[in-house]
C-alpha cells in the first residue's frame, strides 16, 4: 500500500500540492524551478538538437554512398563534419544525460524534494539553451565552424579562417561550458548534502556514483577547454600570440589543452551510461548489482585516471618517445576500471534471471558495442599502430562504437525505463525490440566497414573519393546502414509519442525497480515525495520495513515538512539530518540573467564591444537584484555546527576557478619551456618587489574576511559588516594599485608583442577579474548586512570569506609565476 493510500498521506500530499504547484502554462514553463520540469526541458531541447545532428550525418553519408558525388561541396561537408561533432558532444549527450537523466532523476533516487540550488539549475539550462541558439545561428547564416570539433590551429586562426564561424565555435563553447559548470556544482552539492537522511555515501544509488563523478570531472576538465578557446578568440581579435609560432608561440599548446578536457570528455560522455546501465539491469535480473562497491570506486576512478590519458590522441605530432611511452601505459591502465564495471555487469546478468523488455536490449546492446570500441580503444596505445590509422575512418569507427553505441544506447534504453514513471503510461513493448534492433544492426552496419575503411587509408574529414581507390563499396553499406539507424531512432520517438497519448496507464512501480524514484507516484508530483523515504539499503524499494516506515512517518507527521517549500539537508558522509531548509520557488530571475549573459558573448561576437560591456553590467545589476530577495530566510540566534550548501557551492565553484588559473599557469611554463628565449624578445623581466608586497597585502586581506565569518557564525552582525568593510578597503587598494602597474607595464610592451607577453597579461588581468568580482561580492555583502543578519546572509558571509581565500592563494602563485621569469 502506498502512502497517498492513507487518509494521512492524503491529507498531507494536499498541503504539499498547495506550496509545491507552480504556475501554469507557458509562463509557468519560463519561470520553473522544479528539477523535473527542467529535466523535461533539457530532453526536448537536447532531442530537437540531435535531430539536427542526426540530419547532418545523414547528409555527410548520403554525400558520400558513392564515389565523386556532389550533393554538397567541401565548404558545405567542412561545416557539416564540424557541426555534427560539436552537436552530439555538447549540444546532446552531455545535455540530455547530465542535463535530462540527472536532472529528473537524481533527486529522486536521493529522496529530495528539488536540486541544491533550484534557481542556478533554471539558470545552467537557459543558458545551455542560448548556447545551442547561438551556434546554430551560425549555420542558418552559412557561417557555421568548418575546422573540425576539435577546431584545430592554425587551421582555426583568423589567417586561414577570417570568418565568424570559428568566433562561433568559440564563444558559443564558453557559453556551453558555463551552462554545464554550473550543473556540476549543483549535481555535487545536491549529491553531498540532498541525500535523504539514512542514505550513507554506501548507500546511495550506482547512477548517482556515476553522476558524481561525472560532475568532478566536467569541473576540472572544462576550464582548459575554456582557457584554449579563449587564447585562440584572443589571437583572434585581439592580435595576441598564444598559437602563433613566428611570435613565440606553439600550435600543439592548442592540442593539449584541448585534449586535457577531450579525453575526459570521453568518460564524461559514457559514465552517465554506466550509471543508467547500473539502475536497468537489477531491475530486469531482480538481483542486487554484483561486486556494487567495487563498481561505485571503479566509475570514480574512470573519471579521475581519464585526465591522464589526454595526449595518446597526439602520438603524431612528434612528442619524445618517454612521453609517449607513459601514455601509452596510462591508456592501458584505464581499461582496468572499466573492466570491473563490465564483468559485474555480465556477472549480474548470468546470475540473475534476467527478463530481455525493451530497456535491458538496449543496455545488452550497450555492452556489445562498448567491447567492441574498447578493444578498438586499446589498440591505440600501441604507438605504431596509432599513428598509422591516425585521422583514418579507424579512428571515426572506434569513437562512434565508444560514442554512440556505449553512449546512446543506455541513454535509449533509459528513455523506455523511465517512460513510465514521468507520464503515468506504458510504451508498447512489441514496437519497443523492433526499435532496438533496427538501430541495433544499423549501428553495426554503419560503423564496422569503417574499420576495413580506415584500413584501405580512407582519410576522415573526406568529402568526395575516386571510383578507382576501392573504397565505395564500403562507403554504400555505411550510408544504407546510417539509414536502417535512422529509421530505428525514428521509431523509438513515435512509440513514445504515440505512447504518450494512447499507452495503458500504469502503476508507481510497474517494473519492481529498486530504487526511490519507484516510490512515488507516476509521474511524480511537485514535491516529490510525501514523507522523505527511510533508507537502510542502496535498493530501498526492495526494502519493505523501509516503506511501512514511511507509511508510519506520516502517521506521525515525521519528515513530511508540509509547513512551506522545504527540503532536508544532510551531512556529507552519514547523511545525518542536518537541517531543513526553505528552498526557492518559481522565479523570472534565472531566464532574465541569462538572457543579458547571451546578449554579452552575441555582441562579443559582433564586435561591439562596448555594448558588451554594458550588457555585462546588466548581468551583475541582474544578479544583485536576483539575490536582494531573501525569501525564507530567518534571524540567526546561534551557530550552526555544520557547513552549508552555500559554502560547498562556492568551494566546488572555486576547484573550477583553480583548474582554469593551474591551465593559464601551465600554459606559461609550456611557452617558457618550449621558447629559446624567455622573457621573449629581449624583454626585461617585470619588477617583483611590487607584486609581492600587494600579494602579501591581499593574503592580510584574509584575516578580517575569516574573523567576520566568525563574527556571522556567532550572530554578531556589526562586527561582521566593519570586518567586511576593512578587507574591502585593503583589496580595493590592492587592485587600484595592480591595474596602475599593468596599465604601465602596457606602456613597455603588451599583449600583441608576442606570446609572453600575451601569457602575461592574460594571467594578470584573469586575477584582477577576479579581484574586482569579489569587491562587488564585498559590496553586496555590506549592503545585506545592513539590515540585520540572517540564515542567509550568514551563508553570504562564509562563502565570500571562501573566496577570498582562494583569490589570495592564486595571487601567490600567478606573483610566484610572475617572478619565476626574472
Amino acid at each position: 500500500m502506498s502512502v497517498l493510500d492513507t487518509p494521512a498521506g492524503r491529507r498531507v500530499s494536499e498541503r504539499l500540492e498547495q506550496v509545491w504547484t507552480e504556475r501554469p502554462g507557458v509562463l509557468g514553463w519560463l519561470t520553473t524551478t522544479d528539477h523535473k520540469r527542467i529535466g523535461l526541458l533539457y530532453l526536448f531541447a537536447s532531442l530537437i538538437l540531435f535531430g539536427a545532428g542526426g540530419v547532418e550525418a545523414l547528409l555527410m553519408r548520403t554525400q558520400l554512398i558513392r564515389p565523386d558525388n556532389g550533393l554538397v561541396g567541401p565548404g558545405a561537408y567542412d561545416q557539416l563534419f564540424t557541426m555534427h561533432g560539436i552537436t552530439m558532444i555538447f549540444l546532446f549527450v552531455i545535455p540530455i544525460s547530465t542535463g535530462a537523466f540527472g536532472n529528473y532523476l537524481l533527486p529522486l533516487m536521493i529522496g529530495a524534494r528539488d536540486m541544491a540550488f533550484p534557481r542556478l539549475n533554471a539558470l545552467s539550462f537557459w543558458i545551455f539553451l542560448s548556447s545551442g541558439l547561438l551556434i546554430y545561428t551560425s549555420l542558418a547564416i552559412g557561417q557555421a565552424p568548418d575546422a573540425g570539433w576539435f577546431n584545430y590551429v592554425p587551421l582555426a586562426s583568423a589567417q586561414f579562417s577570417p570568418g565568424p564561424n570559428i568566433d562561433f565555435y568559440c564563444l558559443g563553447l564558453i557559453l556551453n561550458g558555463m551552462a554545464s559548470t554550473a550543473t556540476s556544482v549543483n549535481f555535487i552539492v545536491t549529491i553531498f548534502k540532498g541525500r535523504a537522511p539514512g542514505m550513507s555515501i554506501n548507500r546511495m544509488p550506482l547512477f548517482c556514483f556515476a553522476f558524481l563523478a561525472v560532475s568532478f570531472a566536467l569541473v576540472f576538465a572544462l576550464p582548459p577547454l575554456t582557457c584554449a578557446l579563449a587564447f585562440l578568440e584572443l589571437d583572434r581579435q585581439v592580435g595576441t600570440h598564444f598559437y602563433d609560432v613566428a611570435m613565440g608561440g606553439d600550435p600543439v599548446l592548442w592540442q593539449h589543452l584541448f585534449w586535457i578536457f577531450g579525453h575526459p570528455e570521453v568518460y564524461i560522455i559514457i559514465l552517465p551510461a554506466f550509471g543508467i546501465a547500473t539502475s536497468i539491469i537489477p531491475t530486469f535480473t531482480a538481483r542486487r548489482m554484483v561486486a556494487f562497491p567495487l563498481v561505485a570506486v571503479a566509475e570514480l576512478l574512470v573519471a579521475f585516471i581519464g585526465f591522464g590519458v589526454w595526449a595518446h590522441h597526439m602520438f603524431a605530432v612528434g612528442m619524445a618517445t618517454t612521453t609517449t611511452i607513459y601514455f601509452a601505459a596510462a591508456s592501458m591502465i584505464i581499461v582496468i576500471p572499466s573492466a570491473i564495471q563490465l564483468f559485474a555487469w555480465l556477472t549480474t546478468l548470468v546470475t540473475g534471471r534476467p527478463h530481455f523488455q525493451t530497456p535491458l536490449l538496449w543496455i545488452v546492446g550497450f555492452i556489445l558495442f562498448f567491447i567492441i570500441g574498447g578493444l578498438s580503444g586499446v589498440m591505440f596505445a600501441a604507438v605504431p599502430f596509432d599513428q598509422q590509422v591516425t585521422d583514418t575512418y579507424f579512428i571515426v569507427a572506434h569513437f562512434h562504437f565508444v560514442i554512440f553505441g556505449a553512449a546512446v544506447f543506455p541513454l535509449l534504453g533509459g528513455l523506455y525505463y523511465w517512460f513510465p514513471k514521468v507520464t503515468g503510461r506504458m510504451y508498447s513493448e512489441r514496437v519497443g525490440k523492433l526499435s532496438f534492433w533496427l538501430s541495433f544492426v544499423g549501428t553495426a552496419l554503419t560503423f564496422m566497414p569503417m574499420h576495413i575503411a580506415g584500413l584501405e587509408g580512407m582519410p576522415r574529414r573526406q568529402w568526395t573519393y575516386p571510383a578507382d581507390v576501392g573504397w565505395g563499396a564500403t562507403n554504400l553499406v555505411e550510408t544504407l546502414g546510417s539509414y536502417l539507424l535512422a529509421a530505428g531512432l525514428l521509431m523509438v520517438i513515435a512509440n513514445l509519442a504515440v505512447s504518450l497519448r494512447r499507452g495503458a496507464r500504469v502503476g508507481n512501480d510497474p517494473f519492481d525497480g529498486a530504487t526511490l524514484e519507484w516510490a512515488t507516484a507516476s509521474p511524480p508530483p511537485p514535491y516529490n515525495f510525501t514523507v522523505i523515504p527511510a533508507i537502510s539499503s542502496p535498493y530501498p524499494m526492495w526494502d519493505v520495513r523501509d516503506r511501512e516506515e514511511d507509511r508510519a512517518r506520516v502517521a506521525r507527521g515525521e519528515l513530511v515538512l508540509a509547513s512551506g517549500h522545504q527540503t532536508p539537508a544532510s551531512t556529507v558522509v552519514d547523511a545525518e539530518l542536518d537541517e531543513v531548509l526553505d528552498m526557492p520557488s518559481d522565479s523570472a530571475w534565472p531566464i532574465a540573467l541569462a538572457s543579458t549573459l547571451a546578449l554579452v558573448f552575441v555582441f562579443l561576437l559582433t564586435g561591439h564591444w562596448t555594448t558588451a560591456v554594458v550588457f555585462a553590467g546588466a548581468t551583475a545589476l541582474v544578479l544583485a537584484a536576483w539575490h536582494w530577495r531573501e525569501g525564507g530566510a530567518e534571524l540567526v540566534g546561534v551557530a550552526r555546527r555544520a557547513l552549508p550548501n552555500g559554502w560547498w557551492g562556492m568551494a566546488i565553484f572555486l576547484c573550477s576557478e583553480t583548474a582554469l588559473f593551474g591551465s593559464m599557469i601551465g600554459t606559461y611554463f609550456y611557452l617558457r619551456f618550449t621558447s629559446l628565449e624567455w622573457p621573449q624578445g629581449g624583454i626585461a623581466a617585470p619588477a617583483v618587489a611590487l607584486p609581492l608586497a600587494l600579494t602579501a597585502l591581499l593574503v592580510l586581506s584574509c584575516a578580517p574576511m575569516a574573523a567576520a565569518a566568525r563574527a556571522a557564525r556567532l550572530a554578531r552582525p556589526r562586527a561582521a559588516w566593519w570586518l567586511v568593510a576593512l578587507a574591502l578597503a585593503l583589496q580595493a587598494v590592492y587592485l587600484g594599485l595592480q591595474v596602475a602597474s599593468y596599465v604601465h607595464d602596457l606602456g613597455d610592451f603588451g599583449p600583441s608583442t608576442n606570446a609572453y607577453g600575451s601569457i602575461y597579461f592574460t594571467l594578470l588581468g584573469a586575477h584582477h577579474l577576479h579581484v574586482a568580482v569579489g569587491i562587488l561580492l564585498d559590496v553586496w555583502l555590506l549592503a545585506r548586512l545592513a539590515g540585520g543578519l540572517t540564515s542567509y546572509r550568514l551563508v553570504g558571509v562564509r562563502a565570500a570569506a571562501l573566496y577570498w581565500y582562494a583569490v589570495a592563494a592564486l595571487a601567490v602563485a600567478v606573483v610566484a609565476t610572475q617572478v619565476s621569469a626574472s
